[in-house]
């Protein structure tokens, strides 16, 4: 599907691009009615909008399921005195909070009249497998699926499934940039998850654009694969770096594009930290974002620790985001360090507007 300029209805493609190889840099290309179309230079598609939030299972749970997801992510791994101090009351009030936060980027989403969003996440064994399990995969169907289940309490993966609109153009766009700028993506045109086929997309993906309403206003979504459990893992300088390529790609172009990190902050479900949260890496990692730092994120991932490990390596996707706005302050909306939640949740944006 061609882009579509600002205001105009999106129209669904008929077939599959016509793409082929062209001599000299490694570039994929579109074949399009009177010639092939370049990868930049036709548009000015900005990266107008970064979004970032964790995406733990508890944040989708009501209340009462709280304590199953616990017990499911902990097993017997010894619990944080902290524990004791979040009370019903307390995880209420934490509930409604989340609420807020994620109205509050899913009204970023609106106010930013996006026209498509690549959201980063990770896949644990759900789509990859160790058959194959690529450091980054850019997702260019014209849609997708996958279940929001939570496993934890009782719901099966072929339930609960949300389907996402596409948009070709974008993916391969995004595509074509990264491979100029060193960068080696795996390029996906179907879904064929090759570890739980019946879940389809990864909770990664699923689970905020849900929060965020994408299955329901069917804004056109590429899932930016970024490994963050399985090697290859990037740095997180190689991520910062991912970021900035990201928006020098689409600079130039007419479209609004909106960029989400999705996981994080620290955790470690079902290992040996599982419960435990890391609040003065959660706070170090805010405040570079709050305080137009993004740049030091870089050093994370590039020496071996305990607390990095696990569901912190999600922290990848939110140094990506953050690199897409680089120089540019972002704003924290909440961070919980949530215990019964097994997790630093924590929820932010950018802004170039």
């Amino acid at each position: 599907m061609a882009l579509r300029a600002r205001g105009t209805n999106p129209r669904r493609r008929g077939a599959a691009a016509d793409r082929r190889y062209i001599a000299g840099p490694p570039f994929f290309f579109e074949k399009k009615r009177g010639g092939l179309s370049a990868p930049k230079g036709e548009f000015a598609m900005p990266v107008v909008l970064g979004l970032a939030s964790s995406h733990a299972p508890s944040l989708f749970a009501d209340i009462e399921y709280w304590p199953a997801i616990h017990k499911g992510l902990t097993r017997d791994v010894p619990q944080p005195r902290e524990l004791a101090d979040e009370t019903p009351e307390v995880i209420a009030g934490w509930i409604e909070r989340i609420g807020e936060a994620f109205a509050t980027l899913r009204r970023q989403i609106e106010e930013h009249r996006l026209d498509a969003v690549i959201i980063v996440g990770d896949d644990q064994a759900e789509v990859f497998s160790n058959a194959c399990n690529p450091g980054i995969a850019v997702y260019a169907g014209e849609e997708v699926s996958g279940s929001t289940s939570i496993s934890w309490i009782g719901q099966d993966r072929k339930d609960n499934h949300i389907s996402l609109k596409g948009e070709p153009s974008v993916a391969m766009t995004l595509l074509n940039g990264l491979l100029e700028r060193n960068f080696d993506p795996a390029l996906m045109e179907k879904l064929v998850p090759l570890a739980r086929p019946e879940g389809g997309l990864g909770h990664a993906f699923t689970r905020v654009a849900r929060a965020c309403g994408l299955h329901e206003t069917m804004l056109p979504t590429i899932p930016l694969f970024v490994s963050s459990y399985h090697p290859p893992m990037p740095s997180g300088a190689r991520c910062y770096a991912l970021g900035k390529a990201i928006a020098e790609i689409f600079a130039d172009r007419s479209e609004r594009i909106g960029i989400y990190g999705s996981g994080g902050l620290s955790h470690d479900p079902i290992g040996p930290r599982a419960g435990w949260v890391d609040e003065p890496l959660d706070h170090w990692v805010l405040e570079r974002i709050e305080r137009a730092e993004g740049e030091k994120l870089g050093h994370l991932f590039s020496f071996d620790s305990d607390t990095l490990r696990g569901g912190s390596g999600e922290i990848r996707s939110w140094i990506v985001a953050a690199g897409a706005f680089d120089g540019i302050k972002g704003n924290v909306v909440d961070y919980i360090p949530a215990r019964h939640a097994v997790t630093g949740l924590g929820f932010a944006y950018w802004s170039r507007d």
